[in-house]
Order: C-alpha cells, then sequence, then structure tokens
C-alpha cells in the first residue's frame, strides 16, 4: 500500500530528491534515485526521454527508463517515435497531462490509439507526463505510470517538480561524459546476453556456442555485475541503451504474435 502523505510531506520529498540529484556521481545512481522517489508515491514504471529512438540515441539525448523491454524493442522496431502520441503532445505543450484525460483521447488518430492500447496491455496504462522543452537539444519528456487511483493527485505536482530536475540532472551527467568509453562487456559477456535477449536459456546458449551450461551462466552474472543490475532484462535494457549491444543483433522471436521479444 502507498505511504499517505499531506502537502509538506510531498514538498519535503520533492526537496529531499532535488538535493540528492545534485550530488549524483553518474546516470545508474540518479535513475535508481528517481524509481525509488517515485515508487514511494504509488509508481511502477517511469522514462525520462528525449523525444527520439530509445534504441538508437543521439549522444546529446537521453533515454531513462525501467519499462519492461519488450515494450522498448517493440516501440524502436516498429519506429512509433515517428508518431508516439505521448511524443507529439509533449512537443506541442507545456503543461503536463494524464493520459486518461478524455478530451485528450480523443484527439488521437487510429494508430496512436492503437499504440496505446498495446502499451497498456503490458501494464502501460495510465500515466503523467511532463513535456520539457530547452533552448538546446531535443524536446522532451518525463513520464510516471501507475494503477488507475493508486496516486494521490496531489503527488503529481510533486512528480512535476522532480520529473525537471531529473532530466536536468541527466542531461548535465550525460553531456559530462567522455564521448568514447571503454566497452564495459566483454565479447563473450556480449554474446551470451545476446542470446539472452532472444530468451534462450542458459543451457540452449551453451549448446550454441560450445561451452557449459555453468560457464553461461557465470558469463551473464559477470554481465549483470558489470551492468551494475541485478536482472537480465534490466541487463538487455541497459546494454542497448549504452550501445554494449545493437538492436539489430537482438533478433526477436515471433513465438509471440505481437512480436515481442521473449524473456521467459
Amino acid at each position: 500500500m502507498t505511504q499517505q502523505y499531506n502537502d509538506m510531506d510531498y514538498f519535503a520529498l520533492a526537496q529531499g530528491f532535488i538535493e540528492k540529484s545534485k550530488r549524483a556521481d553518474d546516470l545508474y545512481g540518479l535513475t535508481n534515485l528517481f524509481e525509488q522517489t517515485i515508487k514511494a508515491l504509488g509508481c511502477r514504471y517511469f522514462v525520462c526521454a528525449s523525444n527520439v529512438d530509445p534504441l538508437n540515441i543521439p549522444y546529446y539525448a537521453i533515454c531513462l527508463t525501467n519499462y519492461p523491454v519488450e515494450w522498448a524493442l517493440h516501440f524502436s522496431e516498429q519506429q512509433y517515435q515517428k508518431i508516439d502520441p505521448i511524443f507529439m503532445t509533449s512537443q506541442a505543450r507545456i503543461t503536463p497531462f494524464t493520459w486518461s484525460d478524455e478530451s485528450w483521447r480523443a484527439s488521437l488518430n487510429f494508430e496512436q490509439t492503437k499504440i496505446l492500447n498495446e502499451a497498456s496491455e503490458i501494464g502501460l496504462g495510465e500515466g503523467f507526463t511532463v513535456p520539457i522543452h530547452t533552448a538546446e537539444g531535443f524536446p522532451a519528456s518525463c513520464s510516471v505510470v501507475f494503477e488507475p487511483g493508486s496516486v494521490d493527485p496531489r503527488a503529481l505536482n510533486c512528480i512535476h517538480l522532480m520529473a525537471c530536475f531529473f532530466y536536468e540532472a541527466a542531461m548535465k551527467l550525460k553531456v559530462t561524459t567522455p564521448l568514447q568509453k571503454k566497452p564495459i562487456l566483454t565479447p563473450r559477456q556480449r554474446e551470451c546476453l545476446e542470446f539472452v535477449a532472444q530468451g534462450k536459456s542458459d543451457w540452449a546458449i551453451s549448446r550454441i556456442i560450445g561451452v557449459s551450461e555453468s560457464t553461461v551462466h557465470f558469463h551473464v552474472q559477470q554481465t549483470m555485475k558489470r551492468l551494475k543490475v541485478s536482472t537480465r532484462t534490466q541487463a538487455i535494457v541497459h546494454a542497448l541503451f549504452l550501445g554494449e549491444i545493437k538492436f539489430f543483433d537482438v533478433q526477436i522471436s515471433r513465438n509471440n504474435s505481437k512480436g515481442f521479444i521473449n524473456l521467459s
């Protein structure tokens, strides 16, 4: 159950996030801080992103998210960033909006409504989006996702404030990071992770690359350690966003009629 707050509590929560975000050393720490803060308010997922392809990100753009990896892959494969209603609305307005707003949904075309319906099927149904406009860089937005009725409407002002600081802090960290970085993963770790993204088990991977199942498990565990994540799904997402593995190297399993990546 989400903790109940009063107005002063929300202000203190936002202020605490802002102060901690200023001290964040890297994007991992900043992202984890935002995720834990919004979870306290009843939000499950978030995305703070420039309005670009999430798996082909220009250097001076960001895409920080804990969205299900299958949605990120599907979104990129379908090139939804070109017509995504969240992106397009964020470019056209400066005020935040909720995804359940009837007047907003009535303004969408068939393809845009289709995107929202597909997202809803995997748990991305209700959300709150903060458009972000800056003098430089790409148009952007920060969205949080929650179950209908699970977030106190008063919390949205708090989220609005934190979202703006989250984006600014992320861009500051991004532009101060060197353009050229040494690869994080070894070739074998990268190879194993690509097969994991295809939905293959450690045993199946071991048969393909000719090593023992325990060796594959070791490589995957070391991959997660190097990427500073705790699950295989998080490892895939982070590796894609960091460019350690490429979208076209992750062959999507077509066992699912929607073409989503198989993570089972």
